[in-house]
């Protein structure tokens, strides 16, 4: 019965994506920008309450009551990314690699559009593997074959008509995802034949985790809103932005409510797990099964499938965007477009296969990336109104993935010891903005502004390093002494009455 009811839902939800079949390409990027109101409060709802659930479940699991400020520290951002949403759209934006791309020449885009393509799939793993640990804790299926399925499932119901089946899958899937959270919360808050675990006082307390991971966290996020590609996509594909602002604000207040489920959700599963020997969401899986009935079994199965697609979906791609409109060149195929889809669904299978233990360690490799190849260069663009060299936004890239690699290196690519006690992902985004603020002062002629910044900065760095302060702040410290650097050069080398000249596709290829 179980496996016949997912044939089913699997049936529906490829016919809900084929509902609409499109076959421009502008169509299955953006949805012509046609997406309304309603729409858009679906689609960025179920895509950051996807995220969180999973997040949510295991933070609490492990940290207690204060893994409610991870939350909030991404409802926030998606805040954030709805006010720079006009900017956005005054530079009718693709993607950041085309953004990039239309700035800084062929080289910028092809770079960032890479890095995007894979480091999109790792984001989009922590749903395929919550979903894969579902299916092996409920049919014993092996870990290849449930991520492959899901991940299969995503590729064929998205290739069909890309934002618009998304648009039409969004709804469905938020939905599913609702009746097994409900189903949850029904099961946990009955009396269950488990001892309950005593916890220390620090569990229970909001500042539990430490200021400094809170402040980790804000940090991550807030550095997010400029290239949280997927979000500014979806409401990129309004017919009005102010509509899609309202959508995110509205959805914001959905939002806190999944922030305190979830966390609820968590700290009950590490109270009925007594000696725990498996991760939150292992843990959670196994209490709700135990207390489940077959067609509940089936139930959460689809809403598991549910939750996955919600977020590997508009990751995936969105990454296949920047893979075949800025790496391959494929400006105007749809075929292309969906090769890509693919490219990026077997990327993230492979990665899952892996390292599917080490979740973490794959999270920190993909912001290492990702940081250092889009933060930078993305702020570039909104600092300065006027040409800034291409080559120097090449090597800053180069320099801050560089980094960010030999840090991870030296240490065995670990997820949590780090080179001075300081995560890569802050280092290499850092190094980004430092020599993108060195090559503007260069190339406005401001010698003594450069070396003087750079000094500033070096002892800076120095004196955190040397002197410390909290582990995990000396990441956040650390990047705040690059947008230091970066906001000196902007008030040295800033034109107000100058216009930034994007360079288009033609005159990229000539000059490249």
């Amino acid at each position: 019965m179980i496996i016949a009811l997912l044939v089913g839902y699997i049936s529906f939800i490829v016919l809900l994506g084929k509902h609409k079949t499109t076959t421009s390409v502008t169509a299955f990027q953006n949805g012509n920008h046609q997406l309304g109101f309603w729409t858009i409060l679906i689609m960025v709802t179920a895509l950051w309450s996807s995220s969180l659930i999973v997040v949510e479940i295991d933070a609490a699991y492990q940290y207690g009551m204060s893994a409610l400020w991870y939350g909030v520290s991404v409802a926030l951002m998606s805040v954030l990314v709805s006010l720079l949403m006009p900017w956005f759209h005054r530079h009718a934006y693709i993607s950041n690699s085309d953004l990039l791309g239309r700035t800084f020449g062929r080289g910028v885009r092809r770079l960032s559009g890479m890095v995007i393509g894979g480091t999109f799939p790792i984001f989009a793993l922590s749903n395929a593997l919550a979903a894969a640990i579902f299916l092996q804790t409920a049919l014993s299926w092996p870990l290849w074959l449930s991520l492959s399925v899901t991940t299969l499932l995503l590729i064929v119901t998205i290739q069909f008509a890309g934002m618009l089946s998304l648009a039409q899958m969004q709804g469905f899937n938020l939905f599913m995802v609702m009746i097994g959270i409900v189903y949850a919360i029904h099961t946990m808050a009955h009396p269950l034949p488990h001892p309950k675990t005593v916890m220390p006082p620090r569990y229970w307390h909001l500042w539990g985790v430490g200021h400094g991971i809170v402040a980790v966290w804000f940090g991550m996020n807030i550095l997010n809103v400029v290239c949280a590609q997927a979000e500014i996509q979806t409401l990129a594909a309004a017919r009005h932005i102010r509509h899609a602002q309202w959508a995110t604000w509205l959805s914001t207040l959905w939002l806190l409510g999944i922030i305190f489920v979830s966390t609820w959700l968590g700290v009950m599963t590490r109270l009925l797990t007594p000696n725990p020997h498996m991760d939150g969401l292992e843990a959670f899986f196994h209490i709700v099964l135990a207390h489940s009935s077959p067609l509940w079994v089936a139930l959460l199965g689809m809403s598991m499938w549910s939750l996955a697609i919600m977020w590997c979906g508009p990751l995936l791609f969105s990454g296949a965007i920047s893979v075949t409109h800025d790496v391959m060149d494929q400006f105007h195929s749809l075929t292309w477009l969906r090769i890509g889809l693919i490219v990026e669904g077997v990327i993230m299978v492979l990665y899952g296969l892996w390292r599917p233990g080490e979740l973490a360690w794959w999270r920190v490799f993909g912001l290492t990336l990702r940081n250092a190849a889009v933060v930078g260069p993305t702020l570039v663009v909104l600092l300065w109104k006027d040409t800034f060299p291409r080559k120097a936004v090449l090597l800053a890239i180069a320099s801050g993935i560089g980094t960010g690699l030999g840090l991870n290196a030296i240490t065995g690519f670990s997820a949590t010891h780090f080179v001075w006690g300081i995560n890569p992902m802050w280092s290499a985004a850092t190094i980004t903005m430092v020599v993108l603020a060195t090559a503007r002062l260069l190339h406005q002629r401001q010698l003594l502004g450069a070396i003087l910044g750079l000094a500033l900065w070096g002892l800076l760095t120095v004196l955190l390093i040397h002197y410390g302060s909290a582990a995990n702040l000396l990441g956040i410290l650390l990047l705040f002494s690059g947008l230091l650097f970066m906001g000196y050069a902007w008030l040295l080398t800033r034109r107000p009455d100058a216009e930034l000249k994007p360079y288009t596709l033609s005159k990229t290829v000539e000059s490249d």
